[in-house]
């Protein structure tokens, strides 16, 4: 086994480690298998990679809109991103494609005037829901994921808590919506 930072290293350079690592624990626990069938509502944990194409085949066959593998790639992406049915459960190619999907959101966010990690919370949105507003519950999932709580206001922003590692040491602290304030250096997309 890989962890799955080291995969993100190697597979996604595009985003850091513990942004991807968050997203794949989000998403499928670090289980390359993994489906979501979204138009059915149904997990499907396959234990073996055969298994695995056998049932997306099925599923895409149905007309069915599956999210797929260790990142969670739905099938609408996959011919944007190069995945077939087979590769999609490669670790690595899959990992990549989402990458690829969080850069684009990463860079939708900014395009539309946001920085930071305000950029980064709404790019998280758009991973899940290819808009980057609407999604705040997920967004917030994949903050959680990486041990960051996360608290929503009744106006309807979100404040998290982080270690601020700095030269003396590492500082508690708290950030709200809309700052540009970075509160783990290394959480971002490049």
């Amino acid at each position: 086994m890989i962890p799955v930072a080291s995969l993100a290293t190697q597979c996604a350079p595009m985003v850091a480690p513990s942004t991807m690592a968050a997203v794949v624990q989000h998403e499928s626990g670090g289980n390359p298998l993994a489906m979501w069938d979204n138009t059915g509502g149904r997990r499907y944990l396959p234990t073996s990679v055969h298994q695995a194409v056998r049932i997306l085949r099925q599923l895409l066959a149905e007309g069915h809109q599956v999210d797929v593998g260790i990142a969670q790639v739905d099938t609408e992406n996959f011919q944007h991103y190069g995945l077939t049915v087979r590769s999609a459960f490669n670790a690595c190619t899959n990992i990549h494609a989402g990458g690829q999907i969080l850069q684009a959101a990463w860079f939708q966010a900014k395009h539309a005037g946001l920085r930071g990690q305000t950029a980064l919370f709404h790019a998280f949105e758009a991973y899940n829901s290819g808009g980057i507003t609407g999604d705040g519950v997920y967004a917030r999932a994949i903050y959680e994921a990486a041990g960051i709580p996360t608290y929503v206001h009744v106006f309807g922003g979100y404040s998290y808590n982080a270690n601020q590692v700095a030269s003396g040491g590492v500082h508690r602290v708290k950030a709200h919506y809309a700052t540009n304030w970075l509160p783990v250096s290394n959480w971002t997309v490049k």
